[in-house]
């Protein structure tokens, strides 16, 4: 038997779990990564990740192509 899944987890969640949001557009070689405190202060505490990505579009070239992770903490 599965348990329950919990809430979704939002920018402060992530933000608070230092967690790495990568984020790529496919039209673009190259990922980026979105620092989540910034994204958390930029989009509010409380929106989630599944919200916050569906907005996402290239800063380059404008593409809504675009795909996102959340990976674990940055290795020492």
């Amino acid at each position: 038997m599965k348990p329950e899944p919990g809430p979704p987890m939002t920018l402060g969640n992530a933000a608070a779990a230092r967690v790495r949001l990568i984020v790529w557009c496919r039209g673009l070689p190259t990922p980026g990564r979105a620092r989540s405190g910034e994204m958390a202060a930029r989009y509010g505490a409380e929106t989630t990740v599944t919200d916050w990505a569906a907005r996402l579009a290239c800063g380059k070239c404008g593409s809504q192509r675009v795909e996102m992770v959340v990976s674990g903490t940055k290795r020492r």
